[in-house]
């Protein structure tokens, strides 16, 4: 499609003179329309936006556009891009504290320059920016590191080429720090039942970091509860009554230079006797 804004940078549509449409496509409704276009002038010590304009004719057909030109100026080109950008994957899973790389690639017919990327994460905040200073740009801005994810870099990211409107969005999600298996387990009375869950953190939290309560806040003694080395699973043997309810696991631990707290809640309850019905003969 034909540039809708004054190309950059300088003779980077092969002409000094540089044809843009000064005002929007239309859409397949509209059917035939006149378009305004300027004609931009790059030369040595002038660089002006709008030196002189004409006027074209432009069809939306859906897949592409038609274009009846009428050139009226010397040594100009009519700019049209051919661009188009693909992020691969569209979602970025990762754990706390894990690289994750958000990596885009643009197919164009000619070189473009990197100062036309824009990188802006969902909430207003344009990259580069000071309070996601883990996140690094390759040179030419199409691949995003997100060194020493955490909290603060979950979110959808959004790529942009203003020239050409070109647009990307990739979303960037975060494992649960901890993350249990299943978060209800019925047993009953006097079974047995193991909670497994799993720490989605890199590195892997040492033991010590791993702690289970029963809610509120209560620990976790007697002989019926048994932890696994890397308390990564509980196992609590002859569940009564007393023993029913809800069991958090927290795990703390730091990524670049910030601590954590996070946790995750499980529900063991028994499971409810049928009650017997009683069978006789109604006189």
């Amino acid at each position: 499609m034909m540039a809708e804004k004054p190309p950059a940078p300088q003779y980077s549509c092969g002409a000094k003179r540089a044809a843009y449409i000064n005002q929007g496509h239309p859409n397949v409704e509209e059917g035939v329309v006149t378009r305004e276009v300027c004609i931009k002038t790059d030369s040595e010590g002038l660089n002006q936006a709008c030196t002189s304009k004409e006027n074209i004719r432009v069809k939306n057909c859906g897949d592409y556009y038609a274009y009846q030109l009428n050139p009226v100026v010397q040594d100009m080109a009519y700019c049209v891009y051919n661009r188009k950008t693909s992020c691969e994957p569209k979602v970025v899973h990762a754990k706390y504290g894990e690289l994750a790389v958000v990596n885009c690639t643009l197919n164009s017919e000619k070189d473009f320059d990197s100062s036309e990327v824009e990188w802006t994460k969902l909430n207003s905040v344009k990259l580069p920016a000071d309070g996601l200073s883990n996140i690094e740009m390759s040179d030419d801005k199409m691949l995003l590191n997100i060194n020493n994810i955490a909290d603060q870099n979950a979110g959808v990211y959004a790529l942009f080429i203003p020239s050409t409107e070109t647009s990307e969005l990739v979303e960037v999600i975060l494992y649960s720090a901890v993350e249990a298996g299943k978060k209800f387990y019925t047993v009953k009375e006097g079974g047995d039942v193991t909670i497994n869950v799993e720490i989605n953190v890199v590195p892997t939290p040492a033991a010590d970091k791993i702690t289970w309560v029963k809610v509120p806040n209560k620990k976790l003694n007697g002989d019926r509860y048994s932890l696994s080395e890397d308390k990564t699973s509980l196992t609590i043997t002859g569940v009564t009554a007393k023993e029913a309810g809800t069991y958090r696991v927290s795990v703390k631990f730091e990524v670049g230079g910030k601590k954590f707290n996070k946790s995750s809640d499980v529900i063991v309850q028994l499971e409810e006797e049928e009650e017997e019905e009683e069978s006789g003969l109604v006189m």
